[in-house]
């Protein structure tokens, strides 16, 4: 066997197996959860938790730092940005620590590369596919979280009433909180619980509400948040609160829909728009050939070829840009 392919086949099967491990770290999230509550009971400040809520604070955020990093910690434990990257992941559910991700974009960068140089065998084109595959991973982790924090939002109504009802009942805010978590189900009832463990532990109820605030990244949990952080500090009756809070909700999701119905023609015709020149480029390519390829072959065609695209993806980013409305 030549030595290029065995390299190549070396890379290869370092870069399947990275992927492996990864998707694996993902398929299995109790042994991680279950590793984390453990460096939290037995860490020094979790077992001596002050009685300040900057205290509090601090253990909450810090508890499991060297668990986010997971391999290259050293490396890692310096970098700017290390603290986001594990926020965008809690948020987006996923069980990776910082270090796994970060090795699980080289490998689809490496493996994206190797692909690319395999089947076209053009150096320049394979470098250029790098980058994409490098940040694959972090558009997937965006989406996760978009989806993830559209469901919770649409399970914020259904929380509200239950914490209202049981306040109602004469219960407590963190045993009307485990209530709702029985009732409803994950995500927001897996946050709900991660959030009662904490204060469990010794954290204050406030620091807690407000790490589950945190983690969730979500603009309606903070406004359900602050009503009740304005609440226990100035008084006055949470179950009414609450309501209030939950009936202004359904008033935004009741606009967003009549946004949504109201913009939809102008949506469908951005797509149309867009979706446009390639249907023709596609229909004359296959029609007539030897009239599209100087824009693949010449130098004035590929740059004709760049600028098109770009002006392309300008005007999809601006008819998105004019149809975005916020409630």
């Amino acid at each position: 066997m030549e030595p290029l392919a065995l390299l190549v086949a070396l890379a290869v099967m370092a870069t399947v197996t990275l992927l492996i491990i990864g998707v694996a770290q993902v398929r299995r999230p109790g042994e991680r959860v279950l590793n984390r509550r453990l460096a939290y009971l037995t860490d020094g400040e979790a077992s001596h938790p002050t009685s300040s809520h900057r205290g509090d604070e601090s253990l909450l955020r810090t508890a499991d730092r060297g668990n986010k990093l997971g391999p290259f910690a050293g490396l890692l434990a310096g970098s700017r940005g290390v603290e986001s990257t594990a926020l965008a992941l809690e948020r987006a559910g996923i069980p990776l620590r910082v270090g796994e991700y970060m090795t699980l974009r080289f490998a689809m960068s490496f493996l994206l590369f190797l692909m690319a140089f395999m089947v076209i065998g053009n150096i320049f084109i394979a470098l250029a596919m790098a980058p994409i595959g490098y940040f694959l991973p972090r558009w997937w982790v965006k989406s996760r979280r978009r989806r993830r924090q559209a469901k919770i939002n649409s399970q914020l109504e259904e929380m509200l009433t239950l914490v209202s009802n049981s306040l109602k009942s004469g219960y407590g805010l963190l045993q009307s909180f485990e209530y709702a978590s029985q009732q409803i189900s994950a995500p927001l009832a897996t946050e709900l619980k991660r959030m009662l463990r904490e204060a469990s532990l010794g954290a204050e109820a406030d620091v807690a509400i407000q790490s589950m605030s945190e983690r969730i990244g979500s603009p309606d949990m903070e406004m359900v948040v602050t009503a009740i952080a304005i609440q226990r500090s100035v008084g006055g009756n949470l179950a009414q609160t609450l309501d209030g809070v939950a009936y202004t909700m359904r008033e935004r999701d009741r606009i967003r829909g009549e946004i949504k119905a109201l913009t939809a023609q102008q949506r469908l015709t951005g797509i149309v728009i867009g979706a446009l020149p390639l249907f023709v480029g596609l229909v004359l390519f296959l029609i007539n050939p030897d009239y599209m390829t100087p824009l693949f072959t010449e130098t004035v065609g590929k740059v004709l070829l760049l600028m098109a695209v770009g002006m392309e993806i300008v005007g999809m980013m601006m008819i998105r840009s004019m149809m975005a409305f916020e409630v």
